[in-house]
């Protein structure tokens, strides 16, 4: 179902109050929590494919995000915005999915380019120098820098919002990107300095097994 163009630009709480009044027809609440889902799908996805690493585990993980906004829309309470807000339960999905799974990827490898794209759209640079580079230079950041850089730099939140996804003060958010972006354009320098065909990052080498007469 399109959404009307006087959906388009409702507001978030908007249509999340048309979802939850009990007088709305059930086509019109249907209406109004697939527009939600349409506007912030890629952004969901996105975060829980930085976080997951696997575009299929991401997907599992953004339908569950949508599940619990459509359960527990109820509790929200306004206190911050429900982008926010809805970001927040997909970076606690995305963990609960990593405790109960250990062999999934402790440093995600996506890079900016990609992580704000739905899993449809081809990745066109995926074989790149550049994108190799970002992808080894991102895997060089701490977690919790990766993902406030993502959030603010890829994602457009605000550093309070991030914090507020993040359960960091605004300052240390600020820290966190500024200190991101730094390592991270030193990391991309050194690739470029290397050349193409060099080791990115954090490679590592099988010992040298040649035997020697």
């Amino acid at each position: 179902m399109s959404p009307s163009p006087e959906a388009a630009t409702d507001s978030d709480e908007g249509l999340l109050e048309r979802y939850l009044a009990t007088s709305t027809s059930p086509g019109a609440r249907e209406a109004a929590f697939h527009q939600l889902v349409d506007r912030y799908h890629r952004r969901v996805f996105g975060i829980c494919l930085h976080s997951l690493g696997s575009a299929s585990d991401a997907e599992d993980a953004t339908q569950e995000t949508f599940l619990k906004l459509a359960r527990y829309a109820g509790s929200f309470r306004g206190e911050a915005k429900l982008s926010t807000w809805l970001y927040r339960v997909a970076r606690n999905v995305c963990t609960d999915h990593v405790r109960h799974d250990a062999r999934r990827p402790s440093t995600p490898v996506a890079d900016p380019a990609t992580l704000d794209t739905a899993p449809s759209e081809p990745d066109r640079t995926a074989g790149s120098d550049e994108a190799l580079a970002m992808r080894a230079a991102l895997a060089e950041l701490d977690p919790v820098s990766r993902q406030a850089l993502i959030l603010v730099a890829v994602q457009g939140l605000s550093y309070q919002e991030a914090g507020e996804v993040l359960d960091l003060k605004v300052g240390t958010v600020k820290s966190r990107v500024s200190r991101a972006r730094s390592r991270l354009a030193t990391l991309l320098d050194d690739a470029a300095r290397d050349g193409p065909g060099t080791d990115p990052p954090g490679a590592t080498h099988p010992p040298n097994r040649t035997s020697h007469p």
